[in-house]
């Protein structure tokens, strides 16, 4: 008998290696969006970093050993900053980017899928 994609999505979660991949997809998404916000491309962001732009398409595929020193060091390059959270399985995790000197406004925009299972809400508010 075959089993259904819930149970097999359920059972994936079971797995150290479903969380593994799940942060590493978080952490590259999060680096793009950072990337795209700042106007780098992706060989300028090999350039400060100075390294290749095959490596940067590597850390993107999410094929590149990520550290944490990897991953601050990509972070620092844009100009960001590298958090990380540890919470208990069943919260719900809320992440707001507040910008110094900055009011957001009251419209926050939601964004990836907090609908399906294993997703954080992140909500990004905008001033």
């Amino acid at each position: 008998m075959s089993k259904s994609f819930k149970e097999l999505f359920t059972a994936a979660k079971k797995r150290d290696s479903y969380w593994v991949e799940h942060a590493i997809l978080e952490f590259t998404s999060e680096l793009y969006l950072l990337m795209k916000s700042k106007g780098v491309t992706k060989s300028e962001l090999a350039s400060l970093l100075g390294t290749s732009p095959a490596y940067i398409t590597k850390v993107f595929s999410g094929n590149a050993n990520f550290t944490i020193e990897t991953m601050v060091k990509l972070t620092r390059a844009l100009g960001g900053k590298f958090h990380t959270h540890v919470s208990r399985d069943k919260s719900t995790v809320f992440w707001f980017d507040l910008i110094d000197g900055e009011k957001p406004n009251s419209e926050a925009v939601a964004w990836g899928q907090p609908e399906a299972e294993g997703f954080h809400r992140r909500i990004r508010v905008h001033g």
